[in-house]
């Protein structure tokens, strides 16, 4: 019985190191668990940080794409009214050297003195022979603020009707007619254009004279050109 003592002092550093020895072969394990965790965040913090750079890129693309659309669209509208104007313009030529003076030069026969002979060919619009008996007909008739006929008339309404005989729509309102004609010289004037001057308007008969409804004192009237009035043409 006196021998149980030392058995028991020597077992006590034997659970000693066995504690330590387990201590000693957990912390690699711990470490290493460590270390994955690590690197799996790494990992995943990489792959975060590439969807990031992805999305900014494509957002980038996307606004790129956008300007450059809308820089197509405005030079697509821009080219549209240019090639608007340019086809407004080309038909005022057009309409201009069918209703102009067209010049043509004749030569004589080879052999003989070449003479040049100038041949003015004067072109009325289609239907002004029409414009210009319709205005000689009304001639005499009354006067009356927004009339438009048949027995009355105000300025923009008698020319309204008269250049309707042409095939002509045009407004009631003197403004609004000239604004679409242009302008020609009283040297270039010719029998059926629009006589316009301050809110008035008539037709030019030729010679400088014009049938238009004046006012209430003289209705429709033929007479000669006043000063204030200009030449327009459709």
């Amino acid at each position: 019985m006196a021998a149980q003592p030392d058995v028991e002092a020597r077992s006590v550093p034997r659970a000693a190191s066995r504690s330590a020895a387990r201590r000693s072969a957990t912390r690699p394990a711990a470490t290493a668990l460590r270390a994955a965790q690590r690197q799996v965040l790494a990992v995943r913090r990489a792959e975060h940080a590439r969807e990031l750079a992805e999305k900014r890129a494509a957002a980038r693309r996307r606004a790129a794409e956008a300007r450059r659309a809308a820089a197509e669209r405005r030079a697509a509208a821009a080219r549209a009214q240019t090639e608007r104007r340019a086809a407004a313009t080309r038909k005022a030529k057009v309409r201009h050297r069918k209703t102009t003076a067209v010049h043509r030069t004749v030569s004589v026969a080879p052999g003989r003195r070449t003479a040049r002979r100038k041949t003015t060919v004067r072109r009325a619009s289609r239907g002004m022979s029409a414009v210009l008996s319709y205005a000689r007909a009304q001639v005499g008739k009354r006067y009356r603020s927004g009339g438009e006929g048949p027995n009355s008339f105000d300025c923009s309404g008698f020319t309204k009707r008269a250049y309707a005989q042409a095939g002509l729509r045009l407004p009631h309102s003197s403004g609004a007619q000239a604004a679409r004609a242009y302008t020609v010289s009283r040297s270039s004037a010719r029998p059926g254009d629009l006589v316009v001057g301050p809110g008035h308007v008539g037709v030019y008969m030729g010679g400088g004279m014009m049938i238009d409804a004046g006012n209430s004192r003289t209705g429709v009237v033929y007479r000669r050109m006043y000063q204030g009035l200009h030449i327009e043409r459709f």
